[in-house]
């Protein structure tokens, strides 16, 4: 049973790619689902097995599309020996490479959009997603430039989203685009600075204060149901417990080995089921282990959950 639910999974990330590859070419819209089904060798059947429709299957590719891209930005997150702006310039550098692989799904979304007006997420995702964002952003602000940004930060936020933008529509706009995206980036970080710099020694007052943007976040925060946190900020919290509290060397190695094999795993687009119950088995025993017991237990609702299986708050 379990290796045909990989094999269940497989199916599902090509059926993701396949369509993926159609809508960059013909659209969503002009894509029938009986068209997917050809490109990916199976029966239309077979394919509403794994999606119920085409709209599920539009939002599962934009979910793949995001997740992808978080996934990349998380891992540059937790890269070591970065100082805060080299780890800004890499994550926009990683967002400008994301646009460029998606560039013609991207513009052909717009197209649709642009038609039908529909959005193919539900703006409950967009909502959390923005939110995640700015979090991140303005935390990445202080660290940068020091609380002499504090004031600032919601105009920081609304500029830095307007320059960005703008950015990538020109990556959209032009087939040829004549300039590196590591020059994209590095230009885009002076333009933060710059910024920056004029906020904090010209004394304006900000045309969004800090306690208008708290109680936007506030509210969002209230309104939206909370989310569980990303399996790679679980593992890398898991991955430092257990560097802090193991003393067995092999024990510790075949934790890490475990923990590392999960970390490839929550990146494929469909986990594979067998795998990720494996590597659960493997890490077990932290539930009698008090340092790492919460940590685990989280992960384990996040493999349940990704398992299709309900998730029981009684451990």
């Amino acid at each position: 049973m379990i290796v045909l639910s990989d094999r269940s999974a497989d199916k599902k990330q090509l059926i993701l790619q396949m369509a993926l590859k159609l809508f960059s070419t013909q659209g969503a819209r002009t894509t029938s689902m009986q068209d997917i089904a050809d490109a990916c060798g199976i029966s239309k059947g077979s394919l509403y097995l794994h999606f119920k429709s085409k709209e599920e299957l539009e939002t599962a590719i934009s979910l793949y599309c995001l997740k992808k891209l978080e996934d990349q930005l998380l891992l540059v997150e937790h890269e070591a020996g970065l100082s805060p702006r080299e780890r800004l310039y890499r994550q926009i550098l990683v967002l400008l490479q994301q646009v460029v692989e998606l560039r013609e799904y991207l513009k052909m979304q717009f197209m649709d959009h642009s038609r039908n007006g529909k959005l193919p997420l539900e703006h409950e995702h967009i909502r959390r997603n923005n939110l995640r964002l700015l979090l991140l952003m303005q935390k990445k602000l202080l660290d940068i430039y020091g609380p002499g940004i504090s004031p600032y930060i919601g105009d920081m936020l609304l500029l830095i989203n307007g320059m960005i933008g703008s950015s990538i529509q020109l990556m959209l706009i032009f087939s040829s685009f004549p300039f590196s995206l590591e020059k994209v980036a590095g230009h885009l970080m002076e333009l933060f600075d710059h910024t920056a710099n004029l906020y904090m020694n010209g004394g304006s007052a900000p045309l969004i204060p800090p306690q208008t943007l708290d109680e936007w976040i506030q509210r969002e925060k209230d309104e939206l149901p909370e989310a569980p946190r990303h399996p790679l900020l679980v593992l890398q919290q898991l991955r430092q417990e257990l560097t802090e509290n193991l003393s067995e060397t092999k024990v510790q190695e075949a934790a890490y080995e475990t923990l590392s094999i999960l970390e490839e795993e929550f990146l494929r687009p469909e986990p594979r089921k067998a795998i990720l119950t494996g590597m659960l088995h493997n890490l077990s025993y932290l539930e009698e282990e008090e340092a790492a017991r919460s940590t685990y237990l989280e992960l384990k609702q996040l493999v349940l959950a990704s398992l299709g299986a309900h998730p029981s708050n009684n451990h």
